[in-house]
């Protein structure tokens, strides 16, 4: 008698590579803890906690009804405690189930450790792994998208319903995932002109998202008397600024459209996962077959979205290719690098073709100065070369990993965040709360969570900029808080730090200065007046 023996849910060269993934990603999390952003992760962190207090509330900032970016994670701020590293697990879950969705549908024959290499090593893909942001959440949502439509076939309705449910909560975590909303259009015309169309998958996705939408704006339309009053919010939170182009005259917008991108790319190393991912575009496109095809429209979506759509609705502005929220091309790349692998690898026109392409890359960063990421570009062209020898994972493996993992020493050491935290618990609770603790302002901007549960402490600190112009006012002694990061990260608070320095000069003799490793204490004492 013959038994069936049913399909395993993933191959043993699958599991295993996934298994390695995950403990790449387990163990880069725990070690790889930096510190804070000192940005909008405060605003997410605290809006968590808050939530789950019971004391948020949505409001005409775009941010507040970004629920998705801040209620799972502060669910686990809630159970496991008030902590930046532990609340940033939501981040490792959305990487690791990320993962376990794409190498699901990764085909038996494609080399599942190509996949897995290439998803875990990305430096800014695994910065934000240890962060509170949106976008590290929206890396889960984005996949979903093309992996619920490889199963429009054989599973419609549920394929629908979960691609639409990935679209609508994607777009409650950040708006970013709206350069995907041409994807189930695409699907649906190609499938057409295939005459490859199945119904019930579309009708479910248009009834679900009809339901989605309208329970969406009913909410607004109740709160605030408008269904599109997240629209205005959105619209009106991207505001013209030193990131933006509209307001910098056409030069500025047709550089951004044309060369910025592609420097852009270099730069910040996505420049090799968009090459190697080329091979898998043009299979998904030529093949028509699952699941390259979804994948090659979905990354096509999102570059072509990212390259050209605008932030404002009024005019003209091309979104600023912030690298954080390029992260959710990670994923998708990896796919369809596993999926083009053996494309390229044989063939001596794509080798030829990708080592044009990133000698361009090594190009870019000669004129930018920047001999590490040539060095990176010129080390893949090497493998390229490599790739029939039985050396080549490893090799590629190694040149893949080393920066990433090379990233973590650099940036501890750079912020320095535990002396920081260790100098202000120092500081506030050996000082007088009466006498003013002056800082940089993305210091005091997070000081609910550098020096949380403590509001006398938190109440000492002022921006550098904060000081009196009074003399009635002026403090009798006062300390300066210098933190040497913001040189690499707000350079443009050395303003604000020449400002007060002036006028310390003048009304203030310093009294003594401390020095322990990237942070500076001075304290001084007013000038006698009589």
């Amino acid at each position: 008698m013959n038994h069936l023996n049913p399909q395993p849910f993933l191959s043993k060269a699958q599991f295993t590579a996934f298994a390695g993934g995950i403990l790449f990603l387990v163990l880069y999390w725990s070690f790889g803890y930096d510190g804070i952003t000192f940005s909008d992760d405060v605003y997410y962190l605290l809006a968590g906690k808050n939530f789950w207090e019971g004391s948020m509330e949505v409001n005409d900032y775009h941010f507040s009804s970004r629920w998705g970016a801040y209620v799972p994670s502060g669910l686990i701020g809630h159970l496991l405690g008030f902590e930046p590293h532990r609340i940033s697990l939501i981040s490792l879950l959305s990487y690791g189930l990320s993962l376990l969705f794409l190498m699901k549908i990764l085909p038996k024959s494609a080399p599942a450790w190509m996949l897995t290499v290439w998803f875990c090593t990305q430096v800014y893909f695994l910065h934000f792994l240890t962060k509170v942001y949106p976008d590290s959440s929206l890396v889960l949502w984005t996949c979903l998208v093309p992996v619920a439509a490889t199963f429009r076939k054989s599973s419609p309705i549920l394929s629908a319903f979960i691609l639409v449910l990935s679209l609508f909560v994607g777009f409650l975590t950040k708006e970013t995932i709206v350069l995907l909303a041409p994807f189930p259009i695409l699907l649906f015309y190609f499938d057409w002109k295939r005459k490859d169309l199945k119904p019930s998958f579309y009708l479910s996705l248009v009834a679900t998202a009809i339901v989605l939408s309208a329970l969406y704006l009913s909410y607004f339309w109740v709160k605030f008397g408008d269904p599109l009053h997240r629209i205005t919010s959105i619209n009106a939170g991207h505001y013209i600024s030193e990131y933006t182009y509209a307001d910098k005259g056409l030069w500025s917008i047709l550089r951004r459209l044309t060369i910025l991108p592609v420097i852009t790319l270099v730069e910040r190393s996505y420049w090799a996962w968009i090459v190697f991912a080329i091979p898998g575009i043009a299979l998904g496109l030529k093949s028509k077959r699952s699941p390259a095809y979804e994948f090659a429209l979905a990354i096509l979506c999102l570059i072509i979205g990212f390259w050209f759509m605008t932030s404002t609705l009024e005019f003209y502005n091309p979104i600023y290719l912030n690298p954080r929220h390029l992260i959710i091309l990670v994923p998708i790349l990896s796919m369809l690098i596993a999926l083009g692998t053996k494309e390229w690898i044989n063939s001596k026109n794509w080798k030829n073709y990708l080592t044009l392409l990133l000698l361009v890359g090594v190009g870019v960063s000669l004129t930018q100065l920047d001999l590490k990421m040539a060095g990176f570009n010129l080390a893949l062209v090497l493998g390229i070369q490599l790739a029939n020898l039985k050396s080549f994972p490893l090799y590629l493996s190694l040149t893949l990993t080393a920066p990433a993992i090379l990233a973590i020493p650099y940036q501890q050491n750079l912020k320095q965040f535990d002396n920081l935290i260790s100098n202000l618990e120092k500081i506030t609770q050996s000082t007088d709360f009466k006498i003013p603790i002056y800082t940089h302002s993305f210091l005091t901007f997070s000081k609910e969570i550098l020096i949380p549960d403590d509001s006398i402490a938190q109440s000492s600190l002022f921006s550098l900029y904060q000081f009196p112009e009074n003399p009635p006012e002026f403090p009798q002694r006062l300390k300066v808080l210098i933190y040497d990061y913001y040189l690499h990260a707000y350079p443009e608070e050395q303003e604000d730090l020449d400002d007060i320095s002036s006028w310390l000069h003048y009304n203030y003799v310093l009294q003594d200065s401390c020095r322990q490793g990237n942070i500076t204490v001075k304290t001084y004492e007013r000038i006698s007046t009589k």
